[in-house]
């Protein structure tokens, strides 16, 4: 089972002995086997680490992801492409059509809003559940009437109340969301490297300013899984200490979960890739739609 390493605070030493990773702090080593490694996220001050060790993750193909003090990725270190068809998709994903894109993420947007819809329903808020399922079967070519933004609106009201804001960094959920998505992003991203694309050649989002827009595009749909854990955390565990070291191992866990793709059960890491693959075969016409991880929501409450 690959392991996520999160280190937040100050002081820490990040190096590497015998393909292992060193963390070093107050005198402190932990030592842990890059080959074990999904990814790593550093959200603190003061840290420090060694060429060696940026070279192994980059060997190892180790996303690691730095944030700021909100827990929202700053950058993402990430390797060079190592596919062997990484030319060949990349130029599959440059000759892309505009229609064939808007058709893309029309998917990725209807499949959000009804995972949005599953869970509101587990959480017991049927009218907005409904709504949301109605939202979802309405999204046009490239959601042009923007449905996304209108499920949102009532989406986290529901679930947090009117007053609820996204842009709230104070918030204690905002914070134990924006830790959860940077976990789902640097596994998108794993996954997207790993299947030879490259993570700036976008769907939705623009590539202007984001370096990782196909893996911003790309997580949309599986967002509602963090959703889902911070909701069951505040209802079971409350959030007064933040963003303790029991709730990161929740968050963190998200990436062994089982979760359905077509048919089979397999681990979410494993499901990201195939899901990736998916969206290659769409591009490809290869198939006519794009195959999404599939995850039940009823263990939530």
């Amino acid at each position: 089972m690959w392991r996520v390493i999160d280190l937040g605070g100050s002081g820490y030493f990040l190096h590497m002995k015998h393909n292992s990773l060193l963390v070093e702090k107050e005198g402190q080593v932990t030592t842990i086997p890059f080959q074990d490694i999904h990814s790593i996220v550093c959200h603190g001050n003061g840290f420090r680490y060694s060429d060696d060790f940026f070279k192994q993750c980059l060997t190892n193909k180790i996303p690691v992801t730095f944030c700021d003090e909100q827990h929202i990725p700053m950058g993402m270190l990430l390797p060079m492409l190592q596919h062997t068809e990484a030319s060949k998709r990349i130029d599959l994903q440059l000759r892309s059509s505009q229609p064939k894109k808007k058709q893309a993420w029309k998917q990725i947007v209807s499949k959000k809003l009804s995972c949005q819809s599953q869970f509101l329903s587990v959480a017991g808020c049927a009218k907005e559940s409904l709504r949301l399922k109605v939202l979802s079967a309405q999204v046009n070519s490239g959601d042009t009437t923007n449905k996304e933004a209108q499920g949102a609106r009532v989406y986290f009201k529901a679930l947090y109340g009117k007053e609820f804001l996204r842009s709230d960094d104070e918030d204690e959920i905002n914070g134990l969301l924006n830790y959860g998505y940077s976990i789902l992003r640097s596994a998108v991203a794993r996954a997207v490297v790993e299947c030879g694309l490259l993570p700036s050649i976008g769907i939705f989002h623009s590539n202007r300013i984001n370096p990782f827009c196909l893996v911003d595009d790309l997580m949309e749909p599986l967002r509602p899984m963090v959703d889902s854990l911070v909701y069951r955390i505040a209802a079971t565990k409350g959030i007064q200490d933040g963003l303790s070291s029991s709730i990161k191992k929740d968050l963190i866990g998200m990436t062994c979960v089982a979760v359905g793709f077509k048919d089979e059960q397999c681990e979410f890491s494993y499901a990201l890739r195939l899901y990736v693959q998916s969206y290659i075969a769409f591009l490809s016409k290869e198939c006519d739609a794009i195959q999404f991880p599939e995850h039940s929501y009823a263990w939530t409450i």
